[in-house]
Formats: C-alpha cells, sequence, structure tokens
C-alpha cells in the first residue's frame, strides 16, 4: 500500500529541464550512495563570495533543475546553494516509500555539507519548499543551523487531506498516512534554528493559514512574510526581488 500512497504524494520527473551551465551557474555534481539500489544525485553551486550555504529540500513535484532559478537568486547574493534530489528525483535512483526516506535523504545532505565540505552548522541556512519544509524542519529541530527558510508550508497531512480528499472518511485518511504523517506542527517548537516563513495569501494547496499557525507555535526567533494574492507555486514572481531580499535580511541578522 505504502508505494500506492507514495504515488499519490509524490511526483517526480527524472528530466531536466535546465542545467546549470544554461544559467551560467558553475556546480559540482554530487552523488550521495544510500544503498545498493539507492543514489542521490545532486549539484553543489558555489558561490564566489562566502556568505552561507543553502540546504535546498525542494516540494513534491519536478526536481532540482526546475529550482535552479530560485538557487540563482541565492547564489548572485553570495550564498551557496546545495540542490538535492530525493530518490526517485531526477537523476537519483531509488523510490521513496515513507516518510523516513525523505528525512534520511535530507540528512545525507547535511552530513555531506557538514562532514565533506567541512561547512560549519552556524553557517547553513535550511530551505523547505513546501514538502521540503518536512525535512528541513527535521534538520532544524535536530542541529542549530544559521536559520531556516520555510516556503509555503504545511502544518501536517492529517490537515492537508480533507482539504484535497473530502470525500474520503477521516478514518481511513489515518489509515492510508499511517507512514506519511509529515507533522510539521509537532516539531515546530523543537527548532533550534531561526525561521522565517514566507506563504502566499492564495495558496490553493497549503492554505495561508498553514503557514501562520506554524509561525505562531514557534519559540525561536523568527519572522514571517506574507505575499499578497500569492498561490503555492508562483511566490518568486508575486513577491518580485523581495522574495530573496526579504529572507537574505532575516539570515543575516542571525549571528552567534
Amino acid at each position: 500500500m505504502s508505494t500506492w500512497i507514495a504515488s499519490m504524494i509524490f511526483f517526480p520527473s527524472g528530466t531536466y529541464d535546465l542545467v546549470p551551465e544554461d544559467l551560467g551557474l558553475s556546480y559540482e555534481a554530487v552523488a550521495l550512495p544510500i544503498s545498493h539500489a539507492t543514489t542521490l544525485r545532486n549539484w553543489f553551486l558555489p558561490a564566489p563570495e562566502d556568505k552561507g550555504t543553502f540546504l535546498f529540500l525542494h516540494g513534491n513535484a519536478g526536481n532540482i533543475s526546475d529550482r535552479l532559478f530560485k538557487a540563482k537568486g541565492w547564489v548572485e547574493r553570495g550564498y551557496s546553494v546545495f540542490l538535492l534530489d530525493y530518490r526517485g528525483y531526477g537523476k537519483s535512483t531509488g523510490k521513496l516509500h515513507s516518510e523516513n526516506d525523505i528525512l534520511q535523504d535530507a540528512r545525507e545532505g547535511w552530513n555531506w555539507l557538514t562532514r565533506e565540505k567541512k561547512i560549519s552548522p552556524d553557517k547553513i541556512i535550511l530551505y523547505g519548499e513546501s514538502i521540503g519544509s518536512f525535512p528541513a524542519m527535521a534538520l532544524a529541530s535536530e542541529h542549530q543551523a544559521r536559520a531556516i527558510i520555510l516556503e509555503a508550508p504545511f502544518t501536517s497531512f492529517k490537515d492537508l487531506a480533507p482539504r484535497h480528499y473530502p470525500w474520503v472518511p477521516g478514518l481511513i485518511l489515518d489509515i492510508i498516512l499511517r507512514d506519511f504523517e509529515f507533522s510539521n506542527i509537532s516539531r515546530v517548537q523543537t527548532l533550534q534554528t531561526p525561521l522565517f516563513i514566507m506563504h502566499g495569501t492564495a495558496d490553493e494547496i497549503c492554505g495561508y493559514e498553514m503557514g501562520l499557525k506554524l509561525y505562531e507555535k514557534a519559540l525561536v526567533t523568527k519572522e514571517f512574510f506574507s505575499v499578497k494574492d500569492g498561490g503555492h507555486n508562483d511566490l518568486p514572481f508575486r513577491a518580485g526581488q523581495d522574495f530573496w531580499s526579504e529572507p537574505q535580511k532575516f539570515i543575516e541578522a542571525q549571528t552567534r
């Protein structure tokens, strides 16, 4: 059943629509072996300046090539970006069968930055886009990173499911989502990392109120950036340069 449920949650693409060279970005191709059947294939985009490094954990559709536009904005501002593709996405092999798989993949990305690149945790910015907010928040609960940036996050799949599957009885949803709880709300008060949330007021996938609820529950230094009329996938276009400049101001205000 987990494979069937995963197919309803994750929508990976194996095709790169862009590669870093297309946007004039230098990069390092990074392979992270997880098991004999699973290897994550990722891109590390170095910035000329050394303001910090993003661990970019993307949403449930596409792959890292679809996030190059966002990453380029950060590289231009002096931040390196590690774009990580979960198993089954892009050129990464294997498949996601539960929330634990996506957590393991994100932890491998963190370990590569801290162990192989020797990047101090206080130089790492965790970036969670939509479903990527879940592994980002897990890492921010386990480590003291520089900051965590959440784009269009959700509270939990238990809260999301009735919005998208209103005809399915609640008890059935609870059984179906047993291995896919993706509960951000249960972690938000354990964060060890300053939190910045950006959310569109017209988000049709993860309601605006979900981002607000996470913000209200957080106990760390925090900021909420509301994007008027922003949907789930158009925040860079609705917010313009503020999409990068607002979280950048927050990041640069965090010193250890």
